[in-house]
């Protein structure tokens, strides 16, 4: 009973990172962007269940008026082999910092990059 307990233990800690694809991510360029630019954010989130994801960010606030669990979101449709590209124009008010671009589909995330507004 004690080495089922550990092994579950492990499993538990390594699972997630033994699952990770590298052929699921979530890039954004140019990564340093001034408010009012626009960006491509892209990536590929392999073989998701449905053909839309979400990309969820606080960078997006102003530049859509689509929110995901209350956070500013935008959509980008699965293209060949699970990849996909939008560009995004930033709000001009948008405030300096580095903010976190995170990837959803078919219930669960995927991948994230961060953006850093200077």
């Amino acid at each position: 009973m004690k080495k089922l307990i550990v092994t579950l233990v492990v499993l538990a800690v390594f699972a997630p990172a033994a699952l990770a694809s590298p052929h699921h991510f979530v890039k954004v360029s140019p990564s340093s962007a001034k408010p009012g630019d626009t960006v491509r954010v892209h990536g590929s989130a392999g073989t998701c269940v449905s053909s839309i994801l979400f990309l969820i960010s606080k960078a997006f606030k102003g530049a859509t008026t689509h929110k995901f669990a209350g956070v500013p979101a935008i959509d980008a449709v699965l293209m060949g082999h699970g990849k996909f590209s939008v560009k995004v124009k930033l709000s001009k008010h948008l405030h300096k910092g580095t903010y976190s671009i995170s990837g959803r589909c078919g219930g669960g995330l995927f991948g994230s990059a961060k953006l850093t507004v200077t």
